[in-house]
């Protein structure tokens, strides 16, 4: 019996490497998205730290400058957490991005791992019956040698 062999499996390797790339990738712009989430989230608690001080100091007695300058971290507190929001909301771009990238090459890789399949099923339903046949053929010529022997 012959074994299988599948035409397509150069092209098959090619597309499964080619998932398995797009998956790292996929997985890293995730990483980056958490990273960046984690940012400005510690940004954000920063920002509120920041401000409940300023309450402190407006309450208490304190100098104009020192409120100045806690009001100057402010700014530039929320500036670095509207940077960050725009940065994460480019890294969940991102993630959308390289799923779809995936999932596609994914796709790819299944159709040509179903058509292995397929083909696989097919030639080996072709080998079993011609074992069979070869088998029907094996017991037809002892048949007619026992036959032909009794006759003489």
């Amino acid at each position: 019996m012959r074994p299988f062999r599948f035409t397509l499996e150069s092209v098959l390797t090619l597309r499964s490497r080619e998932e398995e790339t797009a998956r790292q990738s996929y997985a890293e712009a995730l990483a980056f998205q958490a990273r960046t989430n984690e940012a400005l989230d510690q940004a954000m608690n920063d920002l509120d730290v920041l401000q409940s001080e300023l309450s402190e100091k407006r309450q208490a007695t304190s100098k104009r400058d020192d409120q100045i300058m806690f009001i100057q971290a402010i700014r530039q507190q929320r500036s670095f957490c509207d940077a960050m929001t725009q940065r994460l909301a480019r890294a969940v771009q991102l993630v959308e991005v390289r799923m779809k990238l995936w999932l596609d090459a994914r796709r790819k890789t299944q159709v040509l791992q179903k058509l292995k399949d397929k083909r696989s099923q097919i030639h080996d339903a072709e080998m079993r019956r011609l074992e069979e046949r070869e088998i029907e053929d094996m017991i037809s010529a002892r048949w007619v040698a026992t036959r032909v022997s009794a006759l003489r």
